[in-house]
């Protein structure tokens, strides 16, 4: 197998890392390393020819201005070929400030990125990264030369504004998340030179290259372009400017104006005027739609020294809903559909390709199960509370499920039955974690309740609970925020569950109200699917698992969770093996060891699978999407996957038009 520079050697500097076939397409952390390691040299760079234009009436500085230092310059392989120039990429957004699939057709912009399937982290922005042996101090090397899209050089003093302006500012951070500080307190950032940052922490954060690659805890807004910003900052704007524009903006308060001017959500940047390091600019947002154009100085070139991105333009425009994006994808009227594009109509897909000129590619589903679902633990009826707490219920609930069923009627049996747990190429996985009981055996889950004395004594088909009324509960969700096919798993496991004699109801809900009445301890029940099932996020974020935070998605630890997070002054008391649960995970964010970090994470795994504190269908489902016929390197083997970003690591600003 072929070997690439591809990953960060997170305990001290870079290693040689081979993938696996399907994600064998790679980038190099720089150009000076794609020369060393395959012998070939970039003599010259080459530009699109829009932007020679600009060159030529002196509007732009030439190319080889334009890029990084010669020797940081990141260097992108191909997929397929050397990609041509020109174009405008047509695709869709269900909200206007929010991710679309317009969003996709460009990378992550941030210091580290996950490599294609989610199992380690390799340099981005940051050229090297290196750590301490304990893990407390981690330092960052940037490229040297890269610049904003507007021109102005990208250093560390940008992410010193980021910290010493913002992070430290209460009014523009009143609460600091969880991935600059642990226990010991908060991370202190120091400038070692104008290209090299270094974070130092009170205790072991082994996992902080994990947070930067995929942005948890807001740390997108790391990256800050301090030349622009710090005119709505108090401490650099003049005093009268800044309040008039904060009056005729319509808002009350300059650290409002200063979060709508830096309108970055998860890297993505909603503001035409806001300089970015991404490979598109935003030029022109509308009620319903948004354009762009590629950055004259973004700090990528392929192999052949083309500066990328190949496409002119990227339009997404506004659908009212993913049914009216489905129309657009039958007629053709659309280059490239990710987040709408939906497993049932697959068939659909394929009997329309010829007429809408595009490809149906399947990729392989980056979520550990399609649709999860979860019973509250800490329920405010007590009666309730007994019987979810009970695990004979949970395992009974897991047994009553047909997942060949599901697989065979909403996959077209493409997926797997499948225990919720980490994929199979995590360090954490182990397989009998996937098989807890996930056998279809309604008879033994009937034994299970029988055992737990829920029975129907009046014979109405129902049981009862131990006060004598019916057991009856409501699993509440919100299809408009899950990014898989819920609703006919919800209609298929409610129907099972109520085979076995549960009153078992489900509703719809909007996916604000779902935030409240989750958090709020509301819920009698929820269904969502699961992102966190890669080594990028298992590790920082075991949501369905662990009870870390009270979560919008999940109901089974809400008051055990806040109980936590409050020390106690909050929340409801968990019992000795929720406490034991939770200390596994706090020693895994600590623990310098990857040994014993791994050790730690299988322990809490193989209590999920004997608890079910998260009750898994379906897995390795998987997920369309659709790609016009005339598009080039865009990978037929996929991840989709929040983790990875879901194309984002996959170096989207080399997608091409052929002609």
């Amino acid at each position: 197998m072929r070997q690439k520079l591809m990953v960060i050697l997170l305990s001290v500097a870079v290693c040689l890392l081979g993938l696996t076939p399907a994600l064998a397409q790679g980038s190099w952390a720089t150009l000076q390393e794609y020369e060393k390691a395959t012998g070939k040299k970039i003599e010259k760079f080459s530009e699109a020819p829009m932007l020679k234009t600009k060159v030529a009436a002196g509007i732009l500085p030439p190319v080889e201005e334009r890029l990084p230092q010669r020797e940081d310059i990141y260097v992108v392989e191909p997929i397929e070929e050397i990609g041509r120039y020109g174009g405008t990429a047509r695709t869709t957004t269900l909200q206007i400030n929010s991710y679309g699939s317009d969003s996709l057709l460009m990378s992550w912009e941030r210091l580290v990125k996950p490599t294609p399937d989610g199992t380690r982290v390799i340099p981005h922005l940051a050229k090297k990264v290196e750590s301490s042996e304990d893990k407390t101090i981690w330092t960052f090397y940037l490229r040297r030369g890269v610049k904003w899209s507007d021109g102005y050089p990208f250093t560390a003093d940008d992410i010193m504004f980021w910290y010493e302006d913002v992070l430290l500012n209460k009014e523009l951070t009143p609460a600091i998340s969880a991935p600059m500080k642990t226990k010991g307190g908060l991370v202190k950032v120091k400038k070692i030179d104008d290209y090299t940052v270094q974070f130092k922490f009170p205790d072991p954060h082994p996992y902080f290259v994990n947070r930067l690659a995929h942005g948890g805890g807001g740390t997108w807004h790391l990256i800050i372009p301090k030349h622009y910003m710090k005119q709505f900052h108090p401490k650099y704007a003049n005093k009268e400017k800044l309040e008039k524009e904060i009056k005729e903006r319509g808002f009350d308060h300059w650290y409002e104006l200063f979060w709508d001017r830096n309108a970055n959500w998860e890297g993505q940047v909603m503001n035409t005027e806001r300089p970015t390091l991404a490979p598109y600019m935003l030029v022109k947002k509308t009620s319903d739609r948004r354009i762009y154009e590629r950055n004259p100085y973004y700090w990528k070139v392929d192999t052949a020294g083309n500066q990328l991105p190949y496409f002119d333009k990227i339009v997404g425009k506004l659908a009212t809903n993913k049914e009216v994006v489905q129309g657009m994808i039958m007629s053709g009227e659309v280059d490239f559909v990710g987040f709408a594009a939906d497993i049932r109509n697959y068939p659909m897909y394929k009997q329309y390709e010829e007429k809408g000129g595009y490809r149906t590619i399947l990729w392989k589903s980056g979520y550990g199960c399609q649709v999860v679902y979860f019973v509250n633990l800490t329920h405010k009826d007590p009666i309730l509370r007994k019987i979810f707490q009970d695990v004979r219920f949970r395992r009974a609930l897991s047994l009553a499920i047909n997942r060949e069923e599901i697989n065979d009627t909403i996959y077209y049996g493409k997926a797997a039955p499948r225990q919720y747990t980490v994929l199979e190429s995590s360090k954490y996985f182990e397989p009998e974690f996937a098989k807890a009981y996930i056998e279809y055996n309604p008879e033994k889950a009937k034994e299970l309740l029988d055992e737990m004395g829920l029975i129907d004594k009046d014979g109405d088909g129902w049981r009862e609970r131990p006060d004598g009324k019916r057991l009856t509960f409501t699993i509440e969700y919100a299809p408009a925020a899950i990014p898989t096919a819920v609703t006919p798993n919800v209609e298929l496991v409610t129907r099972y569950w109520q085979e076995i004699g549960i009153d078992v109801r489900a509703k719809q809900i909007s996916g604000e109200l779902q935030s409240r009445r989750a958090t709020g301890n509301l819920m009698d029940a929820t269904a969502w699917c699961d992102g966190s099932a890669v080594d990028i996020l298992f590790p920082i974020d075991p949501r369905h698992v662990v009870p870390t935070w009270p979560r919008w998605e999940e109901c089974t630890f809400t008051e055990w969770s806040r109980w936590f997070n409050t020390d106690g002054k909050e929340g409801m008391e968990p019992p000795a093996e929720i406490k034991q649960l939770r200390g596994w995970w706090d020693k895994m964010q600590i623990e310098p060891s990857e040994h014993k970090r791994i050790e730690l994470g299988k322990k809490i795994l193989a209590l999920q699978a004997e608890k079910l504190w998260a009750i898994g269908t379906i897995g390795k489902a998987p997920r369309p999407v659709i790609v016009s016929k005339n598009i080039g390197n865009f990978p037929e083997h996929g991840f989709w996957a929040w983790g990875t970003g879901w194309t984002s690591a996959r170096d989207p600003e080399q997608f091409f038009f052929k002609k």
